[in-house]
């Protein structure tokens, strides 16, 4: 594993995150839960969810609003594992951890967390 395939996917999971992101934003649930792994947990102030959870709560965000995320962060565990962290601007800003599992060499959300932005 060199560090040549780690910047390309790392540039890969970063593209995904963010087309999930803009999936989510317009409610587009299919879009969404091919980024989702079956066995996912979801966790942020409403509490603990799973796949099928977490799709329910898969609503179009309100005309205007705005969906940018900054400041990532990716660290792989190993060839098929990584860890990435961003901050997310706007309505909903907000601090994210995701864990990206990669099987079939299909890269997918196996655990995501996220928290608002204080004073937001």
């Amino acid at each position: 594993f060199c560090a040549n395939a780690m910047a390309d996917d790392t540039a890969d999971l970063i593209a995904q995150d963010k087309a999930w992101g803009t999936a989510g934003t317009k409610g587009d649930r299919d879009a969404v839960a091919k980024f989702l792994a079956d066995d996912l947990v979801s966790v942020d102030q409403s509490g603990v969810r799973n796949k099928q959870a977490e799709l329910a709560t898969t609503e179009p965000a309100p005309a205007g609003s705005q969906y940018e995320p900054t400041d990532y962060k990716v660290t792989f565990l190993n060839a098929d594992t990584a860890v990435m962290t961003h901050d997310t601007k706007g309505d909903d800003a907000h601090h994210s951890l995701h864990v990206w599992s990669r099987k079939g060499g299909t890269w997918q959300v196996v655990a995501t967390s996220s928290t608002p932005v204080k004073g937001k």
